[in-house]
């Protein structure tokens, strides 16, 4: 009797997803001097953050960015029974400025659900040089166990030869990235001579 293939499942999936403002020129062209003009130099080599207070005055233009990461949250959030959901997130974020040399180290962030950046102004000046760093990186949420046994071997699916290891994103001006709260996320050294702009933002469920 012949044999079918195996079954391969992907276990205890880590959604990420990676969006693109439609409107983006025009935000990022108003949001940037915005920042850029409260910015200070930076502590401790991560570059300067402000305070969870720009939707006090990021105007419109950051208003759009809500509105389309509130849809994107809504399109990649589910009852524990497959249902739809659309919420009244509630929103809290911050600006960053980065520098030559400056990077984000990796956390997680407590109380909300998702948690993304989006991209205002990624620094690379259109230059494809790798060199240039800066990557947002994303660690495996099951740290170094998947590699400590074997490391010179990972799995046969998506993203399996990464397992133990990080994930890794360019940044590109006007990318919105979205992922799981508890997701570990940071940015490696960026060592471009232009600003790097970001809006690191947290999306917590509404009270009931």
């Amino acid at each position: 009797m012949a044999t079918g293939k195996p079954q391969i499942r992907s276990l205890f999936a880590t959604p990420l997803a990676v969006h693109y403002l439609p409107v983006a020129q025009e935000v990022n062209q108003t949001l940037r001097p915005l920042i850029v003009e409260r910015s200070v130099p930076g502590l401790r080599g991560q570059g300067w953050r402000s305070a969870n207070d720009i939707a006090e005055w990021g105007g419109e233009a950051l208003q759009t960015i809500f509105r389309v990461a509130r849809d994107l949250a809504d399109s990649l959030t589910a009852t524990r029974a497959g249902g739809r959901v659309n919420l009244n997130w509630d929103v809290e974020a911050c600006a960053t400025v980065r520098g030559k040399g400056e990077y984000r180290e990796l956390a997680a962030r407590p109380g909300a659900l998702w948690s993304g950046v989006y991209i205002v102004d990624d620094g690379y000046a259109k230059s494809d040089d790798e060199a240039l760093g800066g990557e947002c990186e994303f660690a495996d949420p099951r740290g170094a166990l998947p590699a400590m046994v074997a490391p010179q071997y990972g799995f046969r699916i998506p993203g399996g030869a990464t397992a133990g290891m990080s994930e890794i994103i360019r940044p590109q001006s006007g990318m919105i990235v979205l992922h799981p709260s508890w997701l570990l996320r940071g940015e490696r050294r960026y060592d471009g001579e232009h600003q790097r702009v970001t809006i690191e933002f947290d999306m917590m469920v509404p009270a009931v």
